[in-house]
């Protein structure tokens, strides 16, 4: 991941690319017209839940948005071991704008049909948004360290390091830190949602 890439530029163009005006993105992602400007003018960068309503709009994994087209469109080399393997000290970190939200990519990257990251949560990340994030497929999220909340519609899960939970993405739902101890799952997911 490059810092310099701006996800602002890259909703712009693909919502361009799809002739749709910024009122009808806004309108349909269920956001003001003042954040999507913010946005595509890299004034703001969003939250997570703000991106993946826009990309679910625009029909794009959240991923997507994060990721340059040229190097989505490579040819594997079976000589080359970063198309197979991760290594500790190389995962791809995938940072979004709230501070106590980010992922590691424990694949080499997310063309695949599955979607395996490490996910950490600071202590006390909360989030009002319950949303879901992917059409069909199984999301399954295995506690390594510390403690979260999975919200299911109104139903809430606690679980504790070793816990693992298996849901439909479909169903609405947040996941939450509230403890003074960060936290951390794997998250696996078919198809990618990113």
């Amino acid at each position: 991941m490059k810092e310099e890439f701006d996800v602002g530029k890259k909703i712009k163009k693909l919502r361009t690319r799809k002739g749709m005006p910024a009122k009808q993105l806004a309108n349909e992602a269920e956001i003001s017209f003042g954040m999507l400007s913010q946005l595509e003018k890299g004034s703001t960068q969003g939250s997570v839940e703000t991106l993946r309503k826009i990309a679910k709009v625009l029909d794009i994994t959240l991923a997507h948005l994060f990721t340059d087209e040229e190097d989505a469109n490579y040819i594997k080399n079976i000589e080359d071991e970063s198309f197979y393997v991760v290594r500790k000290d190389k995962r791809k970190k995938i940072s979004f704008p709230d501070p106590l939200y980010n992922c590691e990519l424990l694949l080499p990257d997310l063309q695949g049909e599955v979607e395996l990251l490490q996910v950490n949560l600071e202590p006390f990340r909360i989030t009002d948004a319950i949303i879901p994030h992917t059409k069909a497929g199984e999301e399954c999220d295995f506690v390594l360290d510390g403690e979260i909340i999975v919200t299911l519609g109104e139903k809430e899960f606690f679980l504790k390091k070793g816990d693992c939970i298996r849901f439909d993405p479909e169903i609405p739902h947040k996941i939450e830190n509230r403890s003074e101890n960060k936290a951390s799952y794997l998250s696996i997911i078919t198809p990618v949602s990113f």
